[in-house]
């Protein structure tokens, strides 16, 4: 099945499914959840690519779009695209954001077991719009980015922000306090909350995110 290239998207309904992925999606993991025997006093192995399923992300006008999550880690450095798709197999891409930026692990979480609090840091987020559709509405919103989008070009917002898109101007948003645990293959990082602000320690998630991205 082709894919129209004028996706049925909203402001509200695109800033909360990008506000639900960002590195997880809303939902909680019980803090008294069993881990996979790691040291408590040794930070996880992250270093690899972790991938998600292609999961669903209803909308608010009764449709659905899907999205995966990948990542590659080294020991200090993260790189995450989040896709957006347009299909339950995750084949017809609509908007690429990509988040660059160095990490380091605090100390273990005493809020949830077997987890690590973390800093991520941002030095750059890109938006690229896959199809003319989300290309015109990345062009509508007010205070996304410094130039037009044009489609199949990463438009760098981390100075600006893209409120639309739930990303905070780098002034304002210098790095997410999260949480992250590992169990055999899987990572999950912390819920985030609904106004995606973990832009200070106090802001970190109590809980994870349920989405599983499996180490490739």
């Amino acid at each position: 099945m082709r894919w129209s290239p004028l996706p049925s998207v909203t402001a509200p309904s695109m800033a909360l499914l990008l506000l639900s992925i960002a590195c997880g999606s809303e939902g909680a993991t019980p803090a008294d959840a069993t881990t996979g025997g790691e040291d408590a006093a040794t930070p996880p192995n992250v270093a690899g690519r972790w991938v998600s399923d292609c999961l669903p992300s209803p909308q608010a006008d009764g449709s659905t779009q899907y999205f995966r999550l990948d990542f590659e880690l080294t020991v200090d450095a993260w790189d995450l695209d989040y896709v957006v798709h347009g299909d339950d197999a995750c084949e017809i891409p609509l908007v690429t954001v990509n988040i660059v930026g160095p990490y380091a692990f605090e100390r273990p979480s005493d809020a949830v077991a077997g987890a690590w609090e973390a800093r991520f840091g941002f030095t750059s987020k890109t938006i690229r719009p896959e199809v003319d559709g989300l290309r015109d509405f990345l062009n509508s919103l007010e205070g996304c980015g410094s130039a037009d989008f044009e489609t199949g070009v990463a438009q760098d917002v981390f100075a600006t922000g893209c409120a639309g898109f739930g990303q905070y101007p780098a002034d304002a948003c210098a790095a997410d306090y999260d949480l992250v645990r590992v169990e055999g293959d899987v990572l999950q990082f912390g819920a985030r909350p609904a106004d995606n602000d973990m832009c200070a320690p106090e802001k970190r998630p109590t809980a994870l995110s349920p989405v599983a991205n499996r180490r490739q």
